[in-house]
Protein backbone atom coordinates (compact mmCIF):
# COMPACT_ATOMS: atom_id res chain seq x y z
CA UNK A 1 0.00 0.00 0.00
CA UNK A 2 1.12 3.24 -0.70
CA UNK A 3 2.31 5.92 1.91
CA UNK A 4 -0.39 8.34 1.15
CA UNK A 5 -2.89 5.60 1.30
CA UNK A 6 -1.95 3.96 4.48
CA UNK A 7 -2.31 7.70 6.14
CA UNK A 8 -5.72 8.19 4.86
CA UNK A 9 -6.49 4.43 6.31
CA UNK A 10 -5.64 6.01 9.48
CA UNK A 11 -7.40 8.78 9.48
CA UNK A 12 -10.51 7.16 8.84
CA UNK A 13 -9.66 4.41 11.17
CA UNK A 14 -9.42 7.13 13.91
CA UNK A 15 -12.55 9.47 12.89
CA UNK A 16 -14.26 5.98 13.04
CA UNK A 17 -13.41 5.69 16.64
CA UNK A 18 -13.79 9.65 17.57
CA UNK A 19 -17.93 9.10 16.04
CA UNK A 20 -18.02 5.90 17.91
CA UNK A 21 -17.28 7.14 20.99
CA UNK A 22 -19.50 10.12 21.07
CA UNK A 23 -22.32 7.59 20.29
CA UNK A 24 -21.87 5.82 23.38
CA UNK A 25 -21.24 8.91 25.65
CA UNK A 26 -24.32 10.21 24.01
CA UNK A 27 -26.26 7.05 24.59
CA UNK A 28 -24.77 6.87 28.27
CA UNK A 29 -25.88 10.63 29.25
CA UNK A 30 -29.25 9.89 27.57
CA UNK A 31 -29.96 6.51 29.37
CA UNK A 32 -29.25 8.03 32.93
CA UNK A 33 -32.62 9.56 32.52
CA UNK A 34 -34.23 11.29 35.35
CA UNK A 35 -35.02 14.46 36.36
CA UNK A 36 -31.51 15.77 36.62
CA UNK A 37 -29.68 18.93 34.74
CA UNK A 38 -27.54 19.17 31.88
CA UNK A 39 -24.50 18.68 34.47
CA UNK A 40 -22.37 20.02 31.37
CA UNK A 41 -24.34 23.30 31.31
CA UNK A 42 -22.39 24.69 34.65
CA UNK A 43 -19.75 24.57 36.19
CA UNK A 44 -19.42 23.90 40.40
CA UNK A 45 -21.21 21.60 42.51
CA UNK A 46 -23.92 22.92 44.76
CA UNK A 47 -26.55 20.55 47.35
CA UNK A 48 -26.10 16.94 47.00
CA UNK A 49 -23.69 17.44 43.81
CA UNK A 50 -25.92 18.73 41.37
CA UNK A 51 -24.88 21.76 39.39
CA UNK A 52 -25.12 24.96 41.12
CA UNK A 53 -28.61 26.36 40.36
CA UNK A 54 -29.46 29.60 39.10
CA UNK A 55 -31.22 31.42 41.68
CA UNK A 56 -33.48 34.54 40.82
CA UNK A 57 -35.13 36.40 43.54
CA UNK A 58 -37.95 38.97 43.05
CA UNK A 59 -38.21 41.42 45.72
CA UNK A 60 -41.24 43.92 45.27
CA UNK A 61 -41.94 46.82 47.89
CA UNK A 62 -44.69 47.48 49.96
CA UNK A 63 -46.55 44.91 48.62
CA UNK A 64 -49.43 43.74 51.35
CA UNK A 65 -50.35 39.93 50.36
CA UNK A 66 -53.73 40.70 49.33
CA UNK A 67 -52.37 42.25 46.00
CA UNK A 68 -51.05 39.12 44.81
CA UNK A 69 -53.82 38.59 42.77
CA UNK A 70 -53.86 36.24 39.38
CA UNK A 71 -55.76 39.95 38.17
CA UNK A 72 -52.89 41.59 38.99
CA UNK A 73 -50.34 39.32 38.53
CA UNK A 74 -51.33 36.00 35.74
CA UNK A 75 -47.93 35.74 34.74
CA UNK A 76 -46.57 35.50 38.87
CA UNK A 77 -48.99 33.17 39.39
CA UNK A 78 -49.14 30.55 36.15
CA UNK A 79 -45.30 30.70 36.23
CA UNK A 80 -44.21 30.47 39.87
CA UNK A 81 -47.14 30.73 42.35
CA UNK A 82 -48.90 27.77 40.76
CA UNK A 83 -45.94 25.17 39.76
CA UNK A 84 -44.46 26.43 42.76
CA UNK A 85 -44.53 26.49 47.20
CA UNK A 86 -46.16 28.98 48.82
CA UNK A 87 -45.86 29.91 52.29
CA UNK A 88 -48.76 30.55 54.24
CA UNK A 89 -46.87 31.35 57.47
CA UNK A 90 -44.24 33.45 56.09
CA UNK A 91 -43.07 36.70 58.17
CA UNK A 92 -40.89 39.48 57.53
CA UNK A 93 -39.37 40.33 61.45
CA UNK A 94 -38.82 44.06 60.70
CA UNK A 95 -41.89 45.46 58.81
CA UNK A 96 -40.04 47.69 56.97
CA UNK A 97 -37.76 48.61 53.93
CA UNK A 98 -33.74 48.58 54.76
CA UNK A 99 -34.26 46.29 57.91
CA UNK A 100 -36.35 44.02 55.85
CA UNK A 101 -34.41 43.80 53.19
CA UNK A 102 -30.85 43.71 55.49
CA UNK A 103 -32.20 40.40 57.16
CA UNK A 104 -32.81 39.03 53.66
CA UNK A 105 -28.95 40.13 52.57
CA UNK A 106 -27.66 38.55 56.15
CA UNK A 107 -30.13 36.03 57.28
CA UNK A 108 -29.66 38.01 60.95
CA UNK A 109 -31.97 39.65 62.87
CA UNK A 110 -31.94 43.61 62.92
CA UNK A 111 -30.37 43.24 66.31
CA UNK A 112 -27.41 41.43 64.82
CA UNK A 113 -27.00 42.97 61.53
CA UNK A 114 -27.63 45.98 63.32
CA UNK A 115 -30.37 47.25 60.86
CA UNK A 116 -33.32 48.68 62.69
CA UNK A 117 -34.59 51.51 60.79
CA UNK A 118 -34.16 52.60 57.17
CA UNK A 119 -30.53 53.43 57.62
CA UNK A 120 -27.54 51.57 54.97
CA UNK A 121 -25.04 52.54 57.62
CA UNK A 122 -25.78 50.88 60.79
CA UNK A 123 -25.44 47.56 58.30
CA UNK A 124 -23.17 45.20 60.07
CA UNK A 125 -19.98 43.52 57.93
CA UNK A 126 -21.39 45.29 54.30
CA UNK A 127 -18.89 42.92 52.80
CA UNK A 128 -20.40 40.20 54.40
CA UNK A 129 -23.64 39.22 52.90
CA UNK A 130 -25.15 37.34 50.70
CA UNK A 131 -24.05 38.11 47.32
CA UNK A 132 -20.32 38.04 48.47
CA UNK A 133 -20.84 34.80 49.35
CA UNK A 134 -22.10 33.88 46.42
CA UNK A 135 -19.38 35.33 44.77
CA UNK A 136 -17.00 33.41 46.74
CA UNK A 137 -18.86 30.34 45.45
CA UNK A 138 -18.63 30.93 41.58
CA UNK A 139 -21.79 32.82 40.65
CA UNK A 140 -22.02 35.64 38.82
CA UNK A 141 -24.40 38.36 40.68
CA UNK A 142 -26.38 41.24 39.13
CA UNK A 143 -28.53 43.57 40.95
CA UNK A 144 -31.68 45.33 39.56
CA UNK A 145 -33.80 48.43 41.00
CA UNK A 146 -34.14 49.58 44.57
CA UNK A 147 -31.30 48.77 46.99
CA UNK A 148 -30.98 49.67 50.69
CA UNK A 149 -32.47 53.24 51.79
CA UNK A 150 -29.60 55.50 52.39
CA UNK A 151 -26.71 53.82 50.67
CA UNK A 152 -26.00 57.05 48.50
CA UNK A 153 -25.44 59.05 51.56
CA UNK A 154 -22.71 56.13 52.77
CA UNK A 155 -20.92 55.39 49.45
CA UNK A 156 -18.16 57.53 48.98
CA UNK A 157 -20.07 58.07 45.43
CA UNK A 158 -23.67 57.65 45.33
CA UNK A 159 -23.18 56.00 42.24
CA UNK A 160 -20.58 53.56 43.60
CA UNK A 161 -21.89 49.81 43.12
CA UNK A 162 -22.15 48.00 46.68
CA UNK A 163 -19.51 45.06 47.35
CA UNK A 164 -21.05 41.48 45.53
CA UNK A 165 -22.31 42.89 42.57
CA UNK A 166 -20.95 41.97 39.34
CA UNK A 167 -24.00 44.07 37.21
CA UNK A 168 -25.51 46.81 38.89
CA UNK A 169 -28.44 48.60 37.99
CA UNK A 170 -29.85 50.84 40.88
CA UNK A 171 -32.52 53.45 41.20
CA UNK A 172 -30.45 56.48 43.10
CA UNK A 173 -32.30 58.34 46.19
CA UNK A 174 -35.14 60.14 45.94
CA UNK A 175 -36.93 57.35 44.03
CA UNK A 176 -39.64 58.12 41.67
CA UNK A 177 -41.52 56.54 38.50
CA UNK A 178 -40.43 59.60 36.55
CA UNK A 179 -37.53 61.68 36.51
CA UNK A 180 -34.97 59.83 38.91
CA UNK A 181 -31.13 59.15 38.23
CA UNK A 182 -29.78 55.48 38.23
CA UNK A 183 -26.09 54.11 38.50
CA UNK A 184 -25.62 51.36 35.90
CA UNK A 185 -22.23 49.85 36.92
CA UNK A 186 -21.29 52.82 38.67
CA UNK A 187 -22.00 55.38 35.95
CA UNK A 188 -25.04 57.69 36.46
CA UNK A 189 -27.58 57.69 34.34
CA UNK A 190 -30.79 60.50 34.18
CA UNK A 191 -34.49 59.58 33.12
CA UNK A 192 -36.60 61.55 31.79
CA UNK A 193 -40.88 62.14 31.48
CA UNK A 194 -41.47 60.00 28.74
CA UNK A 195 -43.71 56.90 28.91
CA UNK A 196 -40.32 54.71 28.21
CA UNK A 197 -38.49 56.04 31.16
CA UNK A 198 -40.82 54.69 33.97
CA UNK A 199 -39.20 53.02 36.65
CA UNK A 200 -40.59 49.62 36.41
CA UNK A 201 -40.02 48.88 32.60
CA UNK A 202 -36.25 50.43 32.44
CA UNK A 203 -35.87 47.97 35.59
CA UNK A 204 -37.35 44.91 33.20
CA UNK A 205 -35.62 46.24 30.47
CA UNK A 206 -31.91 45.87 31.96
CA UNK A 207 -33.51 42.50 33.72
CA UNK A 208 -34.20 41.00 30.22
CA UNK A 209 -31.02 41.89 28.38
CA UNK A 210 -28.42 40.90 31.85
CA UNK A 211 -30.88 37.47 31.99
CA UNK A 212 -29.95 36.56 28.60
CA UNK A 213 -26.04 37.61 29.29
CA UNK A 214 -25.93 35.44 32.14
CA UNK A 215 -27.56 32.57 31.17
CA UNK A 216 -25.14 32.31 28.35
CA UNK A 217 -21.77 32.03 30.57
CA UNK A 218 -20.75 28.48 32.02
CA UNK A 219 -21.11 29.95 35.62
CA UNK A 220 -24.58 29.49 37.58
CA UNK A 221 -25.72 33.31 38.23
CA UNK A 222 -27.51 35.00 40.87
CA UNK A 223 -29.92 38.00 39.85
CA UNK A 224 -31.64 40.24 42.77
CA UNK A 225 -34.69 41.68 41.45
CA UNK A 226 -35.81 44.61 43.53
CA UNK A 227 -38.61 45.89 41.80
CA UNK A 228 -39.94 49.72 43.16
CA UNK A 229 -43.40 49.13 42.58
CA UNK A 230 -46.02 49.37 43.96
CA UNK A 231 -44.21 52.00 46.46
CA UNK A 232 -45.40 55.17 46.77
CA UNK A 233 -43.94 58.25 44.79
CA UNK A 234 -44.76 61.11 42.82
CA UNK A 235 -45.39 60.56 39.66
CA UNK A 236 -45.70 62.97 36.16
CA UNK A 237 -48.84 65.26 35.72
CA UNK A 238 -51.44 64.69 34.93
CA UNK A 239 -50.94 61.96 37.45
CA UNK A 240 -54.44 59.73 38.24
CA UNK A 241 -52.14 58.51 41.50
CA UNK A 242 -50.52 61.27 43.64
CA UNK A 243 -48.77 60.24 46.30
CA UNK A 244 -49.25 56.67 45.23
CA UNK A 245 -47.82 53.60 43.87
CA UNK A 246 -47.59 54.86 39.73
CA UNK A 247 -48.90 51.99 37.01
CA UNK A 248 -46.96 51.99 34.05
CA UNK A 249 -48.45 54.14 31.22
CA UNK A 250 -50.16 51.14 29.26
CA UNK A 251 -52.14 49.78 32.63
CA UNK A 252 -53.72 53.67 33.79
CA UNK A 253 -56.96 52.39 34.46
CA UNK A 254 -56.68 48.69 34.17
CA UNK A 255 -58.54 48.91 37.16
CA UNK A 256 -60.33 51.67 37.09
CA UNK A 257 -63.77 50.26 38.53
CA UNK A 258 -62.43 47.55 40.89
CA UNK A 259 -63.65 47.99 44.52
CA UNK A 260 -61.41 47.80 46.89
CA UNK A 261 -61.34 44.54 49.53
CA UNK A 262 -62.90 45.42 52.84
CA UNK A 263 -62.07 42.73 55.28
CA UNK A 264 -63.97 42.43 58.94
CA UNK A 265 -60.67 45.10 59.85
CA UNK A 266 -61.22 47.36 57.34
CA UNK A 267 -62.66 50.85 59.13
CA UNK A 268 -62.83 48.91 62.19
CA UNK A 269 -65.90 49.74 63.99
CA UNK A 270 -64.81 49.26 67.83
CA UNK A 271 -60.94 49.73 68.38
CA UNK A 272 -61.41 50.16 72.25
CA UNK A 273 -58.98 46.73 72.82
CA UNK A 274 -56.24 48.66 70.43
CA UNK A 275 -53.39 50.37 71.91
CA UNK A 276 -53.89 54.63 72.63
CA UNK A 277 -52.27 55.44 69.23
CA UNK A 278 -54.74 53.37 67.05
CA UNK A 279 -57.48 54.40 69.62
CA UNK A 280 -57.51 58.40 68.63
CA UNK A 281 -57.79 57.39 64.71
CA UNK A 282 -60.99 58.20 63.71
CA UNK A 283 -63.54 56.18 61.74
CA UNK A 284 -62.57 57.02 57.87
CA UNK A 285 -64.67 58.81 55.68
CA UNK A 286 -66.42 58.65 52.66
CA UNK A 287 -64.05 60.64 51.52
CA UNK A 288 -60.93 59.01 53.10
CA UNK A 289 -62.29 55.72 51.79
CA UNK A 290 -62.27 56.77 48.43
CA UNK A 291 -58.87 57.58 48.66
CA UNK A 292 -57.95 54.93 50.08
CA UNK A 293 -59.83 52.55 47.02
CA UNK A 294 -58.12 54.54 44.32
CA UNK A 295 -54.24 54.10 46.23
CA UNK A 296 -55.60 50.39 46.22
CA UNK A 297 -56.39 50.52 42.18
CA UNK A 298 -53.26 51.98 42.00
CA UNK A 299 -51.46 49.73 43.32
CA UNK A 300 -52.51 46.63 41.35
CA UNK A 301 -52.24 48.50 38.06
CA UNK A 302 -48.73 49.10 38.93
CA UNK A 303 -48.03 45.37 39.70
CA UNK A 304 -48.93 44.73 35.78
CA UNK A 305 -45.65 46.32 34.81
CA UNK A 306 -43.75 44.17 37.49
CA UNK A 307 -45.65 40.87 36.29
CA UNK A 308 -44.32 41.71 32.76
CA UNK A 309 -41.40 42.00 33.92
CA UNK A 310 -41.11 38.39 35.77
CA UNK A 311 -42.30 36.84 32.65
CA UNK A 312 -39.86 38.53 30.33
CA UNK A 313 -37.14 36.96 32.69
CA UNK A 314 -38.57 33.47 32.78
CA UNK A 315 -38.80 33.70 29.51
CA UNK A 316 -35.77 34.73 28.41
CA UNK A 317 -34.32 31.48 31.18
CA UNK A 318 -36.52 29.14 29.23
CA UNK A 319 -35.03 29.97 26.01
CA UNK A 320 -31.46 29.86 27.35
CA UNK A 321 -32.47 26.17 27.84
CA UNK A 322 -31.78 26.47 31.90
CA UNK A 323 -35.41 26.20 33.39
CA UNK A 324 -34.50 23.15 35.04
CA UNK A 325 -31.39 24.55 36.65
CA UNK A 326 -32.53 27.34 37.80
CA UNK A 327 -34.88 28.53 40.86
CA UNK A 328 -37.32 31.26 41.20
CA UNK A 329 -38.07 32.92 44.73
CA UNK A 330 -40.74 36.08 45.02
CA UNK A 331 -41.49 37.97 48.21
CA UNK A 332 -42.34 41.79 49.49
CA UNK A 333 -40.18 43.26 51.84
CA UNK A 334 -43.19 44.98 53.95
CA UNK A 335 -47.32 45.31 53.47
CA UNK A 336 -49.17 48.25 53.55
CA UNK A 337 -52.59 49.24 54.91
CA UNK A 338 -55.57 49.81 53.26
CA UNK A 339 -57.91 51.37 56.07
CA UNK A 340 -57.61 48.25 58.16
CA UNK A 341 -57.62 48.83 61.85
CA UNK A 342 -58.96 52.20 60.40
CA UNK A 343 -55.37 53.25 59.22
CA UNK A 344 -56.09 55.19 55.56
CA UNK A 345 -52.30 54.49 54.93
CA UNK A 346 -48.69 53.43 56.00
CA UNK A 347 -46.43 50.10 57.58
CA UNK A 348 -44.70 50.40 60.71
CA UNK A 349 -47.66 48.48 62.55
CA UNK A 350 -47.23 44.67 63.46
CA UNK A 351 -50.16 43.57 62.40
CA UNK A 352 -50.63 40.77 59.89
CA UNK A 353 -51.14 43.38 56.66
CA UNK A 354 -47.89 44.61 57.74
CA UNK A 355 -46.07 41.33 58.76
CA UNK A 356 -47.53 38.30 56.72
CA UNK A 357 -46.06 38.35 53.29
CA UNK A 358 -46.16 36.66 49.75
CA UNK A 359 -43.16 33.82 49.63
CA UNK A 360 -43.46 31.63 46.70
CA UNK A 361 -40.71 29.41 45.83
CA UNK A 362 -40.06 27.38 42.19
CA UNK A 363 -37.54 25.04 42.66
CA UNK A 364 -37.01 22.70 40.04
CA UNK A 365 -37.39 18.87 40.44
CA UNK A 366 -33.80 17.49 40.76
CA UNK A 367 -33.26 20.08 43.34
CA UNK A 368 -35.68 18.68 45.50
CA UNK A 369 -34.67 14.78 45.11
CA UNK A 370 -37.22 14.28 43.49
CA UNK A 371 -39.75 15.43 45.76
CA UNK A 372 -43.56 16.31 44.61
CA UNK A 373 -44.10 20.10 44.86
CA UNK A 374 -45.73 20.93 47.67
CA UNK A 375 -48.15 23.41 46.67
CA UNK A 376 -48.60 25.47 50.64
CA UNK A 377 -46.60 25.23 53.25
CA UNK A 378 -47.81 26.31 56.42
CA UNK A 379 -44.20 25.65 58.20
CA UNK A 380 -43.74 29.08 60.34
CA UNK A 381 -40.81 31.30 57.73
CA UNK A 382 -39.55 34.34 58.01
CA UNK A 383 -36.98 36.50 55.74
CA UNK A 384 -34.35 35.42 57.50
CA UNK A 385 -34.27 32.02 56.22
CA UNK A 386 -33.94 33.47 52.43
CA UNK A 387 -30.05 33.51 52.81
CA UNK A 388 -29.64 30.36 54.66
CA UNK A 389 -32.09 28.65 52.29
CA UNK A 390 -30.41 29.94 48.94
CA UNK A 391 -26.67 29.07 50.04
CA UNK A 392 -28.16 25.80 50.89
CA UNK A 393 -28.95 25.46 47.00
CA UNK A 394 -26.01 26.89 45.68
CA UNK A 395 -23.50 24.68 47.98
CA UNK A 396 -22.20 28.07 49.42
CA UNK A 397 -21.96 29.36 53.30
CA UNK A 398 -21.28 32.65 54.68
CA UNK A 399 -17.72 31.28 56.11
CA UNK A 400 -16.05 30.33 52.90
CA UNK A 401 -12.78 32.36 52.04
CA UNK A 402 -12.95 34.54 54.88
CA UNK A 403 -11.85 34.61 58.45
CA UNK A 404 -14.58 36.96 59.18
CA UNK A 405 -17.45 34.64 59.52
CA UNK A 406 -21.33 35.88 59.72
CA UNK A 407 -23.59 33.72 62.12
CA UNK A 408 -26.97 33.72 60.32
CA UNK A 409 -29.95 33.75 62.65
CA UNK A 410 -32.15 32.12 60.12
CA UNK A 411 -32.53 28.37 58.66
CA UNK A 412 -32.81 26.72 55.22
CA UNK A 413 -36.16 25.89 53.98
CA UNK A 414 -35.01 23.34 51.57
CA UNK A 415 -35.78 20.47 53.88
CA UNK A 416 -39.40 21.58 53.65
CA UNK A 417 -39.18 21.54 49.89
CA UNK A 418 -37.18 18.69 49.03
CA UNK A 419 -39.56 16.12 52.00
CA UNK A 420 -36.58 15.71 53.91
CA UNK A 421 -37.16 17.80 57.30
CA UNK A 422 -38.50 20.73 58.52
CA UNK A 423 -38.53 23.67 61.05
CA UNK A 424 -39.99 23.65 64.85
CA UNK A 425 -43.78 23.23 64.27
CA UNK A 426 -43.54 25.50 67.73
CA UNK A 427 -40.69 27.32 66.31
CA UNK A 428 -40.46 31.59 67.31
CA UNK A 429 -39.90 34.86 65.61
CA UNK A 430 -39.05 38.11 67.25
CA UNK A 431 -40.85 41.10 65.87
CA UNK A 432 -38.56 44.40 66.79
CA UNK A 433 -38.18 47.94 65.57
CA UNK A 434 -35.59 50.52 66.92
CA UNK A 435 -36.17 52.91 69.51
CA UNK A 436 -38.86 50.89 71.52
CA UNK A 437 -41.45 51.45 68.97
CA UNK A 438 -42.18 47.66 69.64
CA UNK A 439 -40.85 44.21 70.05
CA UNK A 440 -43.11 40.95 69.88
CA UNK A 441 -42.62 37.24 69.00
CA UNK A 442 -44.86 35.26 67.02
CA UNK A 443 -45.12 31.14 67.58
CA UNK A 444 -47.74 29.02 67.58
CA UNK A 445 -50.58 30.80 65.10
CA UNK A 446 -50.36 33.68 67.51
CA UNK A 447 -48.60 37.00 67.81
CA UNK A 448 -47.77 39.43 71.45
CA UNK A 449 -46.05 42.37 70.75
CA UNK A 450 -45.39 45.17 73.34
CA UNK A 451 -44.96 49.15 72.34
CA UNK A 452 -42.32 50.90 74.06
CA UNK A 453 -42.92 54.40 75.63
CA UNK A 454 -42.39 57.25 73.39
CA UNK A 455 -39.13 58.34 75.90
CA UNK A 456 -37.60 55.16 75.19
CA UNK A 457 -35.85 53.08 77.04
CA UNK A 458 -36.00 53.59 80.88
CA UNK A 459 -32.86 55.46 81.87
CA UNK A 460 -32.21 53.01 85.33
CA UNK A 461 -33.65 49.89 83.72
CA UNK A 462 -31.81 50.36 80.27
CA UNK A 463 -34.84 48.74 79.18
CA UNK A 464 -37.68 49.42 77.02
CA UNK A 465 -40.55 49.64 79.55
CA UNK A 466 -44.11 48.77 77.10
CA UNK A 467 -46.32 51.59 76.85
CA UNK A 468 -49.04 49.33 76.07
CA UNK A 469 -49.43 45.64 74.71
CA UNK A 470 -51.66 43.37 72.46
CA UNK A 471 -51.79 39.65 71.88
CA UNK A 472 -53.69 37.59 69.12
CA UNK A 473 -55.04 34.04 68.26
CA UNK A 474 -54.31 34.50 64.36
CA UNK A 475 -56.11 31.03 63.85
CA UNK A 476 -59.51 31.93 66.01
CA UNK A 477 -59.10 35.91 65.04
CA UNK A 478 -57.15 35.94 61.45
CA UNK A 479 -58.44 39.83 61.18
CA UNK A 480 -56.92 40.63 64.56
CA UNK A 481 -60.46 42.24 66.03
CA UNK A 482 -60.04 41.03 69.72
CA UNK A 483 -57.10 41.88 71.94
CA UNK A 484 -56.32 38.95 74.19
CA UNK A 485 -54.82 41.06 76.47
CA UNK A 486 -54.55 41.39 79.66
CA UNK A 487 -56.33 37.47 79.97
CA UNK A 488 -57.64 36.32 83.97
CA UNK A 489 -55.26 34.24 85.34
CA UNK A 490 -54.50 30.45 85.04
CA UNK A 491 -56.34 30.83 81.49
CA UNK A 492 -54.92 29.41 78.20
CA UNK A 493 -54.36 32.71 76.70
CA UNK A 494 -52.47 34.13 80.17
CA UNK A 495 -50.17 31.25 79.97
CA UNK A 496 -49.53 32.06 76.53
CA UNK A 497 -48.75 36.04 77.22
CA UNK A 498 -46.12 34.68 79.89
CA UNK A 499 -44.95 32.01 77.86
CA UNK A 500 -44.09 34.21 74.84
CA UNK A 501 -42.88 37.30 77.27
CA UNK A 502 -39.99 34.96 78.35
CA UNK A 503 -39.41 33.82 74.61
CA UNK A 504 -39.47 37.45 73.20
CA UNK A 505 -36.81 38.19 75.77
CA UNK A 506 -34.38 35.19 75.03
CA UNK A 507 -34.80 36.06 71.40
CA UNK A 508 -33.93 39.50 71.63
CA UNK A 509 -30.51 38.27 72.49
CA UNK A 510 -30.16 35.06 70.33
CA UNK A 511 -27.82 34.51 67.69
CA UNK A 512 -27.43 31.29 65.30
CA UNK A 513 -29.04 27.67 65.58
CA UNK A 514 -28.00 25.40 68.11
CA UNK A 515 -26.23 22.57 66.64
CA UNK A 516 -25.07 24.50 63.84
CA UNK A 517 -23.56 27.77 64.85
CA UNK A 518 -21.30 28.45 68.15
CA UNK A 519 -22.77 29.37 71.09
CA UNK A 520 -23.49 32.98 71.18
CA UNK A 521 -22.33 35.16 73.57
CA UNK A 522 -25.55 36.07 75.60
CA UNK A 523 -26.43 31.87 75.56
CA UNK A 524 -29.22 32.51 74.21
CA UNK A 525 -29.80 30.53 70.34
CA UNK A 526 -32.59 31.56 68.03
CA UNK A 527 -34.91 29.14 66.72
Amino acid sequence: MEPSAQIHSARSLRLMLVLLGALVLFALLHSAGGSEPAAASKTGKGTRGLPQPNIVMILTDDQPAGTVTPEAMPNLHQLIIDPGSSFSDYIVTTPLCCPSRASVLSGAYGHNNGVLRNDYANLIGKKNVLPVWLQRAGYNTAHLGKWLNEYEDYADKPQDVAPGWDLWFTQLESRRYYDYKASKNGKKLYYGERDKDHVTDVTSKFARRWTQKLAAKDDPFYMQLDYYAPHGAAGRPPNICPAAPVPSPQDEGAFSSTPILQPPNFNEADVSDKPPFIQALPSLTPEEIDKVERRYRCTIESMLGVDRGIAQVYNKIEKAGELDQTIFIFASDNGYYFGEHRIPKGKLYPYEENLRMPLSILIPEAYRKGAPVQSEIDDPAANIDLAPTMLDLAGADPCRGTRRCRTMDGRSLVPILDGTGGVPNNRAFLVELQDCQYRGVRFDHQIYFEYGASAGKNPDTDRCEPSAIEHYDIDADPYQLENLFPSPRRTPEAKFARQAQKRMSKLSHCAGIEGRDPEPASGEYCE
